[in-house]
C-alpha cells in the first residue's frame, strides 16, 4: 500500500454495490471523498459517497450498452479520503498526493464527491497532456467568489491556469456569467450547452470531442451530476432547470469513452435533499456503466 494510502484513506465496512472484490483482480477502485466546505447554497454532498454506496446494492452490474458484467470485472472499494473541513487547501492537497498515487500504480479511479472542488487537487496529480471533459450545468470559471479563490465556484478556472489553454472541453453546460464564457472562449476551451446537444443533436457533440481528443494521450472525465435536469436528479447542491436525461448522458459516455480514459468523477450529489435515492442511484449507475465502457474499449 502506498503512503498517501495508507496515511489518508479508511475503509469501511460500507463497500460499493456491496461486494468485496479482490483489489488485484481488478483496476477499477472507488474512492470517496467526503468533502463540501466551499459550497455556497446547499451543503451535505459530504454525505454521497456514503449514500452512492447505499444505493448501489440493488442494482444490476450487467450494462446492456457494453454487454460487460462488471459483477465479474470488479470495482474495489478503497473507502473514503481523510478531509479537513474548513481547509479547502489542505484537502486539496491530501487529495493531489492520494490521486498522484491512484495514477502512478494505474488503477482507474472512481472518485465519488464531495462537491466539485476536489476535482482540483485530482487535476493536480494528472500525467502531461491529458484532456478533461466535464459533464456540468455551470462553467465553474469565476476568478473568486464570495472573495474565495478556491469555491467550487472557481475550480475550473484554477483548473485552466495549471493546465493551460485548450485542455477542457465542457458537455451541457446551462448556467453561466458573460465573462466566465468570454475566459471559456479565449482559452481555446470548448463549450457544448444544452441548446448545443438539442439542435446539433449528441452524436454532433460526440464528434466534435473526437476531435479536439485527437491532441491528448489520456483523457480524465469530471461529471457534475447537476449536468442531468432535476428531474432526473433532483438531489443537488446547485440545480439549474433544462439539463440533461441520464440516457442521454450514458449515451455519450458510451461513444467517448476509449482506452485513453484514465479515470473519473461524480460529483455534487447532496443525499440530505434527494428523493427517493434518485439522485444517489443515478449516480451509482453511471459509476456502473462508466467503468463497463472503460473495460471494453481497453480489453479491445
Amino acid at each position: 500500500m502506498g503512503d498517501y494510502r495508507e496515511l489518508y484513506v479508511s475503509r469501511g465496512s460500507q463497500l460499493f454495490t456491496g461486494y468485496d472484490w479482490d483489489r488485484g483482480s481488478t483496476v477499477f477502485s472507488f474512492i470517496g471523498i467526503p468533502f463540501d466546505g466551499t459550497s455556497s447554497y446547499r451543503s451535505g454532498s459530504r454525505f454521497a459517497p456514503s449514500r452512492i454506496r447505499t444505493a448501489s446494492y440493488n442494482l444490476e452490474m450487467f450494462s446492456i450498452r457494453s454487454s460487460v458484467n462488471m459483477e465479474k470485472v470488479g470495482i474495489y472499494d478503497e473507502g473514503d479520503i481523510a478531509v479537513v473541513y474548513g481547509d479547502p487547501l489542505k484537502t486539496i492537497g491530501i487529495i493531489e498526493d492520494v490521486s498522484r498515487e491512484f495514477f502512478g500504480e494505474g488503477r482507474i479511479p472512481i472518485f465519488v464527491g464531495g462537491e466539485h472542488i476536489v476535482t482540483l487537487g485530482i487535476a493536480k496529480a494528472l500525467p502531461s497532456n491529458t484532456g478533461i471533459v466535464v459533464f456540468d450545468a455551470h462553467l465553474d470559471l469565476r476568478d473568486e467568489y464570495l472573495g474565495y479563490r478556491y469555491s467550487h465556484a472557481c475550480v475550473f478556472k484554477r483548473i485552466l491556469e495549471l493546465r493551460g489553454s485548450g485542455a477542457i472541453f465542457y458537455i451541457g453546460s446551462r448556467a453561466f456569467t458573460p465573462e466566465e464564457l468570454n475566459t471559456a472562449l479565449s482559452n481555446d476551451i470548448t463549450v457544448s450547452t444544452i441548446i448545443d446537444l438539442r439542435r446539433k443533436g449528441y452524436r454532433s457533440v460526440v464528434r466534435e470531442y473526437a476531435r479536439w481528443s485527437e491532441r491528448f494521450s489520456n483523457i480524465y472525465i469530471s461529471i457534475d451530476i447537476d449536468a442531468l435536469d432535476p428531474s432526473q436528479a433532483p438531489g443537488v447542491n446547485t440545480p439549474e432547470p433544462d439539463g440533461m436525461m441520464l440516457g442521454d448522458l450514458l449515451d455519450m459516455l458510451y461513444d467517448m469513452i476509449d482506452e485513453r480514459v484514465i479515470g473519473i468523477d461524480i460529483v455534487e450529489v447532496n443525499p440530505l435533499i434527494d428523493i427517493s435515492d434518485i439522485t444517489s442511484m443515478a449516480a451509482a449507475k453511471i459509476i456502473i456503466e462508466a467503468s463497463s465502457y472503460i473495460y471494453k474499449r481497453k480489453r479491445k
